[in-house]
């Protein structure tokens, strides 16, 4: 007589990403065709990338790499995890929220996300655990409209590196850490570079990045026009958040050739 093994948590590495603006956006563009159109396209070009995870892996080299690579996207929300001993499975969490990313910035959005590390039950459509929370708040906490996590991701990427890499975990780890930047004022806190990385993670050839770039410094433009009135919370707060994208954008636009943005002075209320 055989028995079903009964569900339980698993060490999971997960991420939680909420696209910035979404709420409002819906609200005040979404009756346009054009404001339908870009969220339709941004939404529908995300399930589509997320769905094809995986799907060229046979089931022995699933088990091979131990991916079980779990996605959940709900309305302005991106929900990914992965087993904690994938081998390669940083670098490819770290890939799929840059790449997440990027097609946002494409279409006009900017994100914010956390990546968290602990016990997670994630299948489908069911997922709950302390490190969903942890990923969550991380998001919720993040100033700045980045992606965050702790040096423990690191961590995980040096012991489980990728098939043949086994005595170099700690040069993957560092490979994959040239791709970050430090937060300010919290030790051992990083974020996805996503003001840099375009060429070397997904451009096309010369001239791409400039391409993909603009496309960053008008959604820049566009988000603190939009909120300078500084006539809610919510604005201040949207405001400040596309500021500081903006000041990081001018530190690297030389290199694309690409016009800095102008951060307009706030209008008081």
């Amino acid at each position: 007589m055989t028995t079903d093994t009964p569900p339980t948590y698993e060490k999971r590495v997960v991420a939680f990403i909420d696209i910035l603006g979404f709420t409002n956006y819906v609200k005040t563009k979404s009756n346009s065709a054009t404001g339908f159109a870009a969220i339709y396209d941004a939404l529908k070009e995300l399930e589509e990338y997320f769905k094809s995870i995986g799907i060229h892996h046979d089931a022995s080299s699933k088990e091979f790499f131990r991916d079980d690579t779990q996605v959940i996207t709900v309305s302005d929300c991106i929900v990914i995890s992965r087993r904690i001993d994938e081998r390669g499975g940083i670098y490819q969490m770290l890939w799929d929220c840059d790449f997440a990313t990027h097609l946002l910035i494409k279409r006009g959005f900017l994100c914010r996300g956390g990546i968290a590390v602990g016990d997670l039950y994630h299948k489908d459509n069911t997922i709950f655990g302390p490190a969903y929370l942890n990923a969550y708040n991380l998001e919720r906490t993040a100033i700045n409209p980045v992606i965050k996590f702790y040096q423990e991701l690191f961590d995980v990427a040096a012991a489980y590196p990728f098939p043949g890499n086994e005595e170099y975990g700690a040069d993957e780890a560092q490979d994959i850490k040239e791709y970050c930047k430090p937060v300010e004022d919290e030790p051992n806190a990083y974020y996805l570079d996503y003001f840099t990385n375009y060429d070397s993670r997904y451009g096309g050839g010369e001239g791409t990045a400039s391409i993909h770039y603009e496309e960053l410094r008008k959604t820049l433009v566009a988000g603190l026009s939009e909120n300078k009135a500084r006539d809610s919370k919510e604005k201040i707060k949207v405001f400040d958040k596309y500021a500081w994208a903006a000041r990081r954008y001018n530190l690297t636009a030389h290199n694309f050739e690409l016009a800095l943005v102008e951060i307009p002075p706030p209008i008081e209320q």
